[in-house]
Formats: C-alpha cells, structure tokens, sequence
C-alpha cells in the first residue's frame, strides 16, 4: 500500500455523502462523474502535454476538434449553460463560444422583442449567427455611461449609423471577436435627433457570412497574447458609419419611431439581468477549477517526502504544519465558495425568473451579492492556484503539474465581467442602504439575505471576553456591522464637513468600503456553509464539515480582526484562543484533507498532472512526460549549439 493510499485510510468520513453537497444533489453529481469519465475515452477531447510547446496559433486551431467534440457530448444544447460545468473542469483552457452563449444569446431573449428573437434564436443556436459581446471599449470598461461608441439614426433611411468617433472608442477585449464571430452585440449611444438617450444594445453583422471577411466599414482582429486564455480571440472592433437596419436595436424596453420619436416600455433595469448570467457562471463553474488546484497540491504535498523524523523516516510534507497552513484554509474557503455559489446560483436563477414577470423585488438584492461574491470568489480561485504552485516547490513551475495554466486561465476573471474593486463598491453601496434603513427602523431588511440588520443594535452591543466555538457566527457579525459603521460614520463626517458624497466616496472611503463589502461576504459564505452542512445525511460528514467551516472562520477572523479589535468587540486574550483553535483545526483537518478533495471526483485525466495523479506516483509520471511528451527533446539543436560554439572570447 502507498503512501498515498495509507491516507486515504485515515479518512473518518464517507466521502461519497460529501459529493452530492458540492454539486447540488445526487443527480448532478453523478451527471459530472459520468461525463468526466466519458471524457477520458474521446481523443479529440483531450488537451495535448504538448500543448504549451505550441504557438499561440496552433493552440488556438486545437480547440476547434475540443469544442465539436464537447457539444456532441453536450448533444448540441448550446444554451443550457449549467452542462458547461463539465467542459470547463475537464479542459486545460477556456473553450470556444463561452461568452457567446453565456451573454449575447441571454441578452437577445431578455432585450428582442418577439419578432427578433423568432428571427435571430434559431441562428444563434446553429452558429449561423456566432456573435460576440462587444461592451468594452479602450478607454471605458465598466463605466458603461461614458462609453463613446455611437448609433445614430438617420430617419430618412430607417437606419442605424454606428461608428467610432476616437481610438478611445474602438472595442476591445470581446471574447470570440478576434476570428469566430460574424456578428456582434454592441452597446452604443443611442442618438435620435442630436440627443443622447443612453447607451443600448444592437445587432451588427461584422464578417460575410460567406467569406468570413470584414464588412464594409468594420476593422476587425485578434488583440494579442494575454496572461493565460491563449486560446480566446479577445478582439478589437472600429466601425466606420456602418449601417444597420433600425430593426436590429434590441427593442423590448425602447424603440424609435420612424418619425423619430423615442418610446420607452418596461423596467430598463432588466437588461442587467443578462450580464447576471454570465456573473452566475463565474462563480458557480470556475471556483471548481480550484478543486483541480487543491487535488494536485494536496495528494502531492502527501506523496512527497522531505527531512526524516525522529524514526529517520521521510516525512510526507503534508506534516509540517507551514505545508498546512499554506492548503488547509484554502481547502476550507474552497467550499465555503462552492456552498455559498450553489445558493447564489438559485438566487440568479430566481431573480432572472421574477424579471421576466415585471416583477424587480430581488433585483437589487442579487445585484448586492453577485457583486460581491464575483470579486470575492475570482480573488480566491486565482490566488489558491498560486498558493498550491507554490507548495508544491520546484515541479510547481512546470505546466506539467497542471497549476500554472489554472492561474493563467483563471487570473483574467479578476477583471472581466466587472472589475472586482468596482464590484466590491456595488456591493457596499448596498450595505450602506440597508444599514441607515436598519437605523431609522424605517423598514424591515430582507431576512432571506441580510437578516443581520434586523438585529442592529444587539450586533452592535456584543462583546466577547472569552472565545469558543460558538462565538464564531457572533464574531463574523460583528465584524460587518462595525466595518459598516465606521464606514458610515467617516462618509457623514467628511459630508457634515463641507464635502460632496461623490468626493467622500471616491477619495475618502474606498479602503473602507473595500473592507465593509469582503468583510459581509465572508460571514455570508460561513453562514452558507453552515446552512449546506444541515443537508449532510450522517453525523461523520457534519462533523468534519463544520471542523472544515470553523478552520475557514477562524482563517478570517485572525486575518481582518482590526475592526474588532479597534471597536473593543474582542480583546488580546481571546485573539490567542482564536490562534490556539485555529491550530488545533489544522490538526483535525489534516487527515481529511484527502478525503475532502477527492469528494469532488475528479479523475485523473480531467487533472492535467503528473504529480497530482491518483496512483501517488508523481515522479514516475513526471519521467514520462519529459521523456515522451516533449517534442522538444526530439528536435535537432545542433545548428544553434555550433553557432555558439564559434563564439570567441575577449580576453
């Protein structure tokens, strides 16, 4: 028996009743293994270890095979996103057609009108019309007001003018833009009459549907290589009083009369609640591929022996209580993430329902929290890639681990979609609301999501003298209602003080607002946890789960405690306790980390790794890959050796 095998056999939990937690339910979770297992057998579904030896070029015309290869898996629902979650841990980089089907096909169903969705749905589905979600502009990113792109319409022909007025205005970034897509959904200044009437959604034709060449007027291309996604054609797209017939605006919620009046119709906040999908699958799909990170980092940190103990025995690195304290609270953040995901996902999923009912009551609760839990959760999956690569010493470098490219790939979500530092703002403008509603008493909070600012002032009274366990929730509480406070009070004072809101928000407060919106999202991702783990059907599982959600807490408590300390919530004594537990639970852990990984089921091809493989024999899988996996190793180098062997000298 291995060294890894012997861990696995310290398990004290059934593992297999922990993977229906992380996927939702039983059925799910089996849907995941069976597809990770068909995966295994299809050849044109694999990535090649050879794959990073190629140039971007040929990384990209790879994907192509992938990608067909995945929708006859998926049997062609193209836009039934929640079957993409198979896809993205099984692939080593992002697929094509992500953003098509999780933005452009959403906003056209959300934002068309009857007589546009029944004439764009069904090209939209069969790739006819393979569009792409042209927003971004170089000089304007998530301040979408101020982007510069304009649509004027000329009455006397029925038609939209777009055009690009700077190089500040040229789009840019738009994933599947680069090569793929043929037309585009493009967010522009609507102009009628010489007015601006805000920034709105149009259909444009950018490639002959024939030739695949630019139309007339349009400048269209690949931007460049990026920090991982090298096989994404993020693109850059300048229109040059391109035409468009007026029927190609998305006109559910405004139009323009052909006299040139313009009629607004409906809620416009429903168009946010497309762009709310694609926010939906960041964080329910791609915090998974962290799972990938842990599994590799951890049944490596096992298998990997280092320095003899007191037995003049190697010691599995996972001893060492630094090895434990770089993977364990990730591990416990990892599915404090996926818990909390499942729940924001139904959020999402019920919101987008209500929505198409004229019915906004939850729009801007999830608009709060998907803010928040985006720019929490893509730190996070990012940030745990980099930790795991670097717990695993020297073979953490090479893409042969399979970490570097989870970095590369995830790093970018950081920034696309909403720019976390904007996100954490949208959030914390929320909380500032419902606190100042919870202090003139002047209406109940949602209990659902925010019911700690129904119980105010009894947050706000608590102190805690001696820590335990069961002060953690306390704590977590605490520590949002006075951040929200002392960001409160510092915004009035500066106000009070003679300063506009706008300048105290932007120059005087943002830290504090920063801190206000991660400090909520962490006790909602414990509370979340807490929540999940009454599901778990045997007292073993919510044992170690709650061992699992108290090393996170106590992770988060030890890192921001500031606030708690400043406003004398907790004292010096009950800062050591929190240190000796959250010790003690790296001890508890430890054993069942393995276990606590292996939950997720992933095998070993959908891992991309010699050193994270199954078996626990990294060394013998990394000697294979170097000796018949590297082309490089066949290629003949003799020309350039010689040339520098000529090299002379100066003595």
């Amino acid at each position: 028996m291995n060294i890894l095998e012997q861990a696995r056999q310290q398990v004290s939990f059934d593992v297999d009743s922990v993977t229906p937690l992380l996927y939702g339910s039983k059925e799910q979770a089996e849907h995941i293994k069976q597809f990770l297992e068909k995966c295994k057998n299809i050849p044109e579904v694999q990535t090649s270890p050879d794959y990073y030896n190629w140039n971007r070029g040929i990384q990209f015309l790879s994907k192509g095979d992938q990608a067909l290869a995945f929708q006859k898996l998926l049997d062609f629902k193209l836009d039934e996103i929640p079957l993409y979650l198979g896809t993205i841990i099984y692939s080593a980089t992002t697929n094509y057609y992500g953003v098509y089907f999780g933005m452009v096909v959403p906003a056209i169903k959300v934002l068309g009108t009857d007589e546009q969705i029944n004439a764009w749905y069904t090209d939209c589905l069969n790739l006819k019309i393979a569009g792409c979600y042209a927003q971004t502009e170089l000089a304007h990113g998530s301040d979408v007001q101020s982007l510069q792109t304009t649509a004027t319409y000329d009455q006397k022909t029925d038609e939209f003018i777009i055009h690009t007025p700077s190089v500040e205005a040229v789009k840019f970034w738009p994933g599947e833009l680069g090569f793929l897509a043929n037309w585009a959904l493009v967010y522009a200044k609507l102009i009628v009459n010489n007015k601006s009437h805000g920034v709105q959604a149009f259909m444009v034709p950018i490639r002959d549907l024939n030739t695949h060449k630019p139309l007339p007027g349009i400048e269209v291309g690949d931007i460049g290589p990026k920090i991982g996604y090298t096989s994404k054609d993020n693109g850059y797209l300048k229109f040059t009083h391109c035409r468009i017939p007026s029927f190609n605006m998305l006109a559910k919620y405004i139009k323009v009369t052909r006299d040139g009046q313009v009629i607004r119709q409906g809620d416009p906040k429903v168009s946010y609640s497309a762009m709310m999908i694609m926010r939906k699958l960041i964080i329910t799909v791609y915090p998974r591929t962290a799972a990938t990170s842990l599994t590799i980092a951890i049944r490596y940190s096992i298998a990997r022996q280092q320095f003899t103990n007191d037995q003049g025995q190697e010691n599995s690195v996972l001893e060492y209580q630094t090895q434990q304290h770089k993977l364990l609270p990730l591990l416990a953040n990892l599915y404090s993430i996926i818990f909390t995901g499942l729940k924001v996902g139904q959020l999402v999923d019920l919101n987008f329902s209500q929505v198409q009912k004229q019915d906004f009551s939850l729009m801007a609760i999830c608009h709060a929290i998907i803010c928040g839990t985006k720019a929490n959760f893509t730190y996070f999956v990012s940030n745990c890639a980099e930790w795991c690569r670097l717990s695993c010493g020297g073979h953490g470098y090479a893409h042969y681990s399979g970490l570097p490219a989870i970095y590369q790939d995830n790093c970018p979500n950081i920034t696309l979609e909403g720019e976390n530092q904007i996100m954490y703002l949208q959030l914390a403008r929320f909380l500032l609301k419902l606190y100042n509603q919870a202090k003139q008493a002047s209406k109940k909070i949602n209990e659902t999501y925010f019911g700690l600012f129904n119980r105010l002032q009894a947050i706000s009274d608590y102190r805690c003298t001696q820590f335990t366990r069961e002060q953690i929730l306390q704590l977590l509480e605490s520590n949002v209602i006075h951040s929200i406070q002392i960001t409160n009070d510092k915004m009035m004072a500066h106000i009070n003080n003679g300063l506009d809101p706008k300048s105290v928000w932007d120059y005087k407060i943002g830290t504090d607002l920063w801190s206000s919106a991660n400090n909520f999202i962490e006790y909602y991702k414990y509370l979340s946890f807490l929540q999940t783990i009454e599901q778990a059907d045997n007292n073993n599982t919510k044992r170690v789960l709650r061992d699992l959600a108290d090393l996170f807490a106590a992770s988060i408590l030890l890192e921001g405690s500031s606030v708690l300390i400043e406003t004398g919530v907790i004292n010096v004594e009950s800062i050591k306790l929190i240190r000796e537990f959250y010790t003690q639970q790296l001890t508890i852990i430890k054993p069942e980390a393995i276990g606590l990984v292996e939950a997720f089921r992933y095998n070993d091809a959908s891992l991309r790794s010699t050193i994270g493989c199954s078996d626990g024999q990294p060394y013998e899988k990394t000697y294979h890959s170097a000796i018949n996996e590297n082309t490089l190793n066949k290629t003949d180098f003799k020309p350039i050796v010689n040339q520098l062997k000529n090299i002379k000298a100066r003595l």
